[in-house]
């Protein structure tokens, strides 16, 4: 049903949401714990620690996803041919 280039584009616009909901995620959850005067507030420091790594890898996975799916959109939309048409017009000449 799809040729091999259209996955291409499929893949990058995977990537590129996935890559913004995971981003958006993370910030909602980081809005999310603020109270009234706009600090976040956690349970422990153990569980404000461990949060903010979890948060700053997801960030940056988030980041790598996009970067991805920009590189497989920029290389859909500037691969030549891919060889599947042979549009060369050589006629043999039989004797």
């Amino acid at each position: 049903m799809f040729k091999e280039f259209d996955m291409n584009i499929i893949w990058a616009i995977i990537f590129i949401a996935g890559g913004f909901y995971l981003r958006f995620q993370i910030n909602k959850r980081q809005f999310n714990r603020r109270n009234m005067a706009g600090v976040e507030e956690f349970k422990s420091y153990g569980s404000a620690y461990t949060t903010q790594i979890i948060e700053k890898v997801g960030r940056y996975v988030g980041f790598f996803l996009i970067i991805i799916g920009i590189f497989l959109a920029i290389s859909f939309f500037f691969r030549g041919s891919s060889g599947v048409h042979n549009t060369s017009n050589k006629v043999e000449q039989h004797r």
